[in-house]
């Protein structure tokens, strides 16, 4: 992701024919859910 002139680390993107089955998106979604507390949060804003 790129939204301000430096891309955001820590972000993939999957092509469609990589989740076109219903197995291939539950892997991608546990993927997801098992490094979500892994994740640093990010400074709020104030």
């Amino acid at each position: 992701m790129n939204f301000t002139g430096r891309p955001m680390k820590g972000y993939i993107f999957v092509e469609p024919n990589g989740y076109d089955l219903d197995q291939d998106l539950e892997f991608w979604i546990d993927l997801c859910i098992a490094f979500n507390p892994l994740a640093k949060a990010s400074n709020k804003s104030k």
